[in-house]
């Protein structure tokens, strides 16, 4: 169930964007789920495997898929741990920018998606696997190949290692995918809503020494339609109009881990984005030569309950009959994340996010109110 809910999900945010829905395929999905036990039960958060572990299926993602019975080793994979729900987890993984651009690849159309959880109080308690593939690169390993003189093949692609495949073929296979696409993909797409405000960390972190930032605006033009692109203006503006001006600009050249093709792009915001908030993009580039302008909007996400943002070190309120607030710590710096929670009352507190909590009142309310005090700032409700 949570894998048919996170691949609607994530095809609902494909589709919008302008890609073609993933189809399951069972062998990916075998081998997302040995991999999701193996990190839950080994408590590891990566793509590898050592062998001699209880658990092991294989040592890299290919190893897993051909143990799977799938006939390709062409596969790309997304992991997240510690995440509740298959929307939670998709949306952690669409905020990180390197982990965005595998969700939302051109050439892929087929994926299995793995989950494991343990109730024991472990550092990971949960761990959500996608592996994607090619049903077009999937179909080509199942004929075969003689070489001929004057054309160039390519190895390692299918599960038999002396199994070659055509270039041209491999790549005119893939282009039948991705003319299945449209040409330039925004991500947030035009009009979005409830979309995150903010990204925290991922590996490798294309923001190093920053625990929080805003959540990234990209655009992604098809191989299948374009060849060099060279960008002009990337632009964030506020819901009163004004330049969201502490940002930092991700492309082939600047990308410090050499993760994206001359093809991609990002905004990276500095700060985290307000919430409820309507922001506006602005995108212009020559592409082969032609002019390109996106000008697009997209709204963020608006909390449920008694929102509340907390910028003093102290905050005195009026509980004014509400049961449920959301507290939104706004971040003092770049690493600031909250801690532990102290609370006096019968409070329930769950996390939102790393600055953003969730907190119900019950029961009759304490003397001196209720007091909620973390990471050196204190709420206090009468």
């Amino acid at each position: 169930m949570a894998g048919d809910e996170g691949l609607s999900y994530l095809n609902t945010l494909r589709q919008n964007a302008g890609l073609i829905p993933l189809t399951p395929n069972r062998e990916l999905a075998k081998a997302a789920k040995a991999h999701a036990r193996y990190l839950v039960r080994q408590q590891q958060n990566g793509h590898y495997e050592k062998k001699g572990r209880s658990g092991y299926s294989g040592r890299t993602p290919s190893d897993r898929v051909l143990k799977a019975g799938y006939a390709s080793r062409v596969v790309m994979e997304n992991i997240s741990v510690n995440t509740q729900t298959a929307k939670e987890s998709v949306d952690a993984l669409m905020a990180a920018i390197y982990h965005r651009f595998v969700f939302l690849n051109f050439d892929k159309d087929e994926i299995g998606i793995g989950r494991s959880v343990t109730k024991r109080k472990r550092r990971i308690t949960s761990a959500y696997v996608y592996d994607i593939g090619s049903s077009a690169v999937r179909g080509l390993c199942g004929k075969y190949y003689s070489r001929q003189n004057g054309s160039f093949y390519m190895e390692n692609i299918c599960r038999n290692d002396f199994s070659v495949i055509p270039q041209t073929l491999f790549y005119e296979k893939q282009n039948e995918i991705r003319m299945k696409n449209r040409r330039i993909i925004l991500f947030p797409y035009e009009n979005a809503v409830n979309v995150p405000p903010v990204f925290y960390t991922e590996n490798p972190h294309p923001l190093p020494g920053s625990k929080v930032s805003g959540y990234p605006v990209s655009v992604q033009f098809n191989p299948v339609a374009y060849s060099e692109v060279e960008l002009k203006t990337f632009k964030l503006f506020d819901a009163d109009g004004k330049e969201v001006k502490k940002t930092k600009i991700l492309t082939y050249e600047s990308d410090r881990h050499g993760r994206f093709t001359k093809l991609q792009f990002a905004l990276m915001p500095l700060k985290r984005l307000e919430y409820a908030s309507t922001y506006s993009v602005v995108f212009e580039a020559v592409a082969d030569g032609k002019s390109i302008k996106k000008r697009w909007h997209f709204t963020t996400i608006k909390p449920e309950g008694k929102y509340v943002k907390i910028t003093r070190k102290k905050t005195q309120l009026a509980r004014g009959g509400h049961k449920k607030f959301v507290f939104y710590f706004e971040p003092r710096n770049r690493k600031d994340v909250l801690g532990k929670v102290w609370v006096s009352g019968r409070i329930k507190v769950r996390y939102l996010d790393r600055n953003t909590l969730e907190v119900t009142l019950a029961g009759r309310p304490p003397s001196r109110g209720y007091r909620l005090k973390v990471s050196g700032r204190e709420v206090v409700l009468k």
